[in-house]
């Protein structure tokens, strides 16, 4: 994978600012298809309902149907950039920003997921960038294969607790 480690810093909201810096060899169109359309999030993220565009409000599920967190888009230049709620089941509401950029080798995402009570998130954020690039590459077989829970905790070790 060429997913790159993010960053977890405390935020001056509180709690902690996560970003990550990734470039695809791909489109900026195709990379904001990937992350606001929700057939295309269900394939590597979780299923999703909704619209991603501003003032729409969407939803994501647990494999089993439970609702996991929800959010409203408060910001949206499209296919540029959007800003979201994120309110998790039993957490604080939060923030997270998606900026696409046309670069030389492809198309370059930063996010920055905002007051998250836990540093947990990096490495959750981490597994799934993993996913959204074998998805993006086309890689139906490895995305189907890709065990996220234990990716998930060998990845928890390179963002531990402060």
């Amino acid at each position: 994978m060429r997913t790159i480690d993010g960053t977890v810093e405390s935020s001056p909201t509180g709690g902690y600012l996560i970003r990550f810096a990734q470039t695809y060899p791909t489109t900026v169109e195709d990379l904001w298809d990937a992350i606001t359309d929700p057939a295309r999030l269900s394939r590597w993220m979780a299923p999703y309902e909704g619209e991603f565009r501003l003032g729409g409000r969407w939803l994501a599920r647990y494999d089993d149907g439970r609702v996991f967190t929800e959010g409203t888009i408060t910001a949206c230049d499209a296919p540029r950039t959007f800003t979201t709620t994120w309110l998790a089941r039993e957490e604080q509401e939060t923030t997270i920003t998606v900026t696409v950029d046309a670069v030389a080798d492809g198309a370059a995402l930063r996010l920055e997921h905002d007051g998250v009570g836990s540093r947990d998130y990096a490495p959750g954020w981490h597994t799934y960038l993993e996913l959204l690039e074998l998805d993006l590459a086309g890689d139906v077989e490895g995305t189907a294969a890709f065990d996220w829970d234990a990716r998930y905790a060998e990845l928890r070790g390179r963002y531990p607790d402060a």
